[in-house]
């Protein structure tokens, strides 16, 4: 499950790069969610996103330890591929419940971060199609496919993260910047 480790700080820091987007000022009023209100739904949500998908993984580790059976090995994978999906589809609700941030271009950087995460979410439901159609017949066939399959998802995520490094070069507002620098969970998704 190496390829969902990296998964967490991409998407996370990327996000940040997000976060602090917006291109605005000039003392004018925007509608929608205060910036740090925002910020802290936001990074709240990807942080507990991103701790649910660790906590899974090493689950998911820790219960394949020495199973021999490729078909609980494969109901095992597939399981935590559909809690991934679910806990994906989550987060991106509780985003995008979150309104845009009252910034110049807020529903623009709303919508493109729900877009975005929205990619993710997509990756895990096709996993899901294609981790059920493993065959546990082969174990050299059934390691392939689950090889492949996590590069594919592993390419996918990124690609999302590259998107949200974009739109951070795109869009920059002080008011976010300082929101999300001044929020506990957007510091702890940084590492800081």
């Amino acid at each position: 499950m190496r390829f969902l480790r990296g998964l967490a700080l991409l998407l996370c820091v990327s996000l940040l790069a997000v976060a602090a987007s917006g291109c605005g000022g000039g003392g004018k009023s925007y509608s929608g969610a205060k910036p740090d209100v925002w910020a802290a739904t936001v990074c709240g949500a990807l942080g507990d996103w991103a701790q649910g998908l660790k906590a899974d993984s090493a689950k998911l580790s820790s219960d394949l330890n020495g199973e021999r059976d490729l078909n609980v090995v494969k109901a095992k994978f597939v399981g935590f591929l559909e809690q991934a999906e679910r806990s994906s589809r989550t987060m991106v609700t509780r985003i995008g419940t979150a309104g845009p941030p009252a910034v110049k271009d807020g529903a623009a950087i709303q919508q493109q971060l729900v877009s975005g995460l929205s990619g993710a979410q997509t990756s895990f439901t096709r996993a899901v199609v294609r981790a059920k159609a493993l065959s546990t017949t082969d174990p050299q066939a059934f390691q392939s496919g689950v090889l492949a399959l996590g590069g594919d998802v592993q390419k996918e995520l990124t690609a999302v993260g590259n998107k949200f490094t974009n739109l951070g070069t795109k869009y920059n507002d002080a008011s976010l910047n300082k929101a999300t620098s001044n929020e506990p969970s957007c510091s702890k998704l940084s590492g800081g």
